[in-house]
């Protein structure tokens, strides 16, 4: 529950800063031009995340192959605004207040597109969707891409991208562990434990000694439990309001405690701030049940990892694992965001025509392919199915690979040879166990049974305003403090206690003043908002396609 708030918590708190900036700041205009660009193409500018990942010799955000790819193909010439990853945010901001904004800005933080609307900094679209067909097309498809991207005076101001429909992350159990010690995939939370200390305490690497782990909950890899009982922070009443999820938290904190207590996890997990350590025991061979903080490559996480594990446990045979069911119900893992919005327009953007025929160029199937993929006959070549193929790995990693966020706008599943399935070459028998794998993962979201973990996908929560956001973010802390305790604390002090203490905590802090406004909210916008349930009815009518 709280690994998931506090992603919350952190993006709402650069929305205070951003809110702070703006109210202090000059009114936003464009980046002058200078003069016209090649030939007779318009100018606009364009922000890119800078995440330091461009070889020297390729050039930089600004300059490089594919830039200069672009302009030459593009209807208009674009000029390229850098903003480190790290410090996109604060940098935008600051270039708002300063009125030297980019034309269209591109970034993933919904709070902070947010107070760019609430600051009248971004421009409405609707006039201007006629230069973007390849967006209209996209909208008619998926009408909640169109309901998301409006804001509450009834205009559409952002633009965003479908997702592939998968889990954002799974857990993955070592079946000859399994297999070796007369075990089944365990079904519910209780089993998970019983097969958890199997793990650890009868030797299933067969090396004598006892140095295996059951499972891992450092960094945010025990969100994965939270998600088992359904602990999303938030959940909507049997009479339509938006609660806590306090019984569901308990429920988790308990089964964390167990793991702690009965030794089923790193006695020193807290210690392992990015998960970088139960990783390396994973790959190591000595985990049972693997819970990765999340999956952002699945040919790494099925393939390539695997493949590594082979090296110390050549017998090593691993399995996604569907989540257990837990007292509280039967729940899926969070899924990758399935309508995300990306990109906005600056309401003083000059040329909107030429911005909107730059986005509509970005959305064209060849070009995403050619700054994903490469260029055919250098990058890559058909396949017998018409697929590229890459023909030298390392070549794209340092010609291509980098360039994906000039993209970040295009939706992947538009184009079956940009899906993650076109990752996996399935003449190699490692690959198409790994396809098969995330295929198999991909099916525990069919479940007609399992519901969603949390009120929403959290890039879809409401974003609170700057006076709540000191609130939130120093309760939470408090909260989060006191759950870590009660994991830890021994027979001393117990989950219910530390459930209890963090309620009083809660409503101490302020906390009644966040569920006032949650549930404002909620009233005036649930017909309309994007709630957990949509978020699955999305992703299964994309499976089932």
């Amino acid at each position: 529950m709280f690994e998931q708030t506090s992603k919350w918590s952190r993006r709402v708190w650069l929305t205070a800063i951003v809110a702070i900036v703006l109210t202090v700041g000059t009114a936003g205009c464009s980046q002058p031009k200078e003069g016209g660009g090649s030939g007779d193409k318009p100018v606009i500018t364009v922000s890119n995340y800078d995440r330091g990942n461009i070889p020297a010799a390729e050039g930089t955000v600004e300059e490089n192959r594919w830039t200069k790819w672009i302009n030459e193909h593009s209807p208009v010439e674009a000029r390229f605004v850098p903003v480190l990853r790290s410090e996109s945010t604060q940098k935008l901001n600051v270039m708002f207040a300063s009125g030297s904004a980019p034309d269209i800005v591109n970034d993933y933080d919904t709070g902070f597109r947010d107070s760019l609307y609430q600051q009248k900094q971004l421009l409405p679209l609707d006039d201007y969707l006629q230069y973007a067909p390849e967006y209209e097309k996209l909208l008619k498809k998926y009408p909640k891409l169109r309901e998301v991207g409006t804001k509450p005076d009834g205009k559409l101001y952002e633009i965003g991208k479908i997702n592939e429909p998968h889990l954002q992350s799974v857990a993955f159990i070592r079946v000859d562990w399994l297999k070796k010690l007369n075990l089944e995939v365990p079904k519910t939370t209780e089993e998970l434990i019983t097969v958890l200390k199997a793990f650890v305490e009868q030797d299933p690497d067969g090396n004598g000694k006892k140095d295996t782990y059951g499972t891992n909950i450092s960094y945010t890899s025990g969100g994965m439990v939270d998600s088992m009982f359904g602990a999303g922070g938030w959940a909507i009443s049997a009479d339509d309001k938006i609660i806590r999820s306090w019984d569901n938290t308990l429920e988790a904190t308990k089964f964390k405690k167990r793991l702690f207590d009965e030794k089923l996890i790193d006695p020193d997990y807290l210690a392992d701030t990015n998960g970088s350590k139960a990783k390396k025991d994973y790959l190591n061979g000595k985990v049972g049940v693997f819970l990765p903080p999340q999956i952002s490559n699945w040919f790494e996480s099925t393939v390539t990892d695997i493949r590594t594990i082979r090296k110390v446990a050549p017998d090593a045979e691993i399995a996604p694992m569907m989540q257990p069911a837990s007292p509280m119900g039967l729940f899926t893992h969070h899924v990758t965001n399935p309508i995300q919005m990306t990109t906005v327009v600056n309401a003083a953007a000059k040329d909107p025509k030429a911005v909107m025929e730059y986005i509509n160029f970005m959305l064209q199937p060849d070009t995403a392919l050619t700054l994903r993929k490469g260029l055919e006959g250098e990058h890559w070549k058909k396949g017998a199915d018409g697929a590229p193929i890459v023909i030298d790995l390392d070549k794209n990693m340092k010609e291509v690979d980098w360039a994906m966020d000039y993209t970040m706008v295009y939706s992947l599943p538009q184009n079956e040879f940009l899906t993650s399935l076109s990752a996996f070459n399935v003449e190699d028998p490692d690959q198409k166990a790994g396809l098969e794998m995330m295929k198999q993962a991909d099916q525990f979201l069919l479940n007609p049974d399992a519901k969603y973990p949390a009120l929403s996908h959290y890039e879809h929560m409401p974003v609170l305003p700057s006076d709540l956001v000191v609130i939130n973010t120093n309760v939470s802390k408090e909260v989060s403090d006191i759950i870590v305790k009660g994991i830890i604390g021994g027979s001393k002090y117990t989950a219910e206690q530390a459930i209890a203490d963090a309620k009083a905590a809660w409503e101490k802090g302020g906390g009644k003043q966040i569920e006032e406004y949650m549930n404002t909210w909620y009233q005036e916008n649930k017909d309309t908002a994007f709630l957990g349930d949509d978020v699955l009815e999305m992703v299964r009518s994309q499976l089932e396609r």
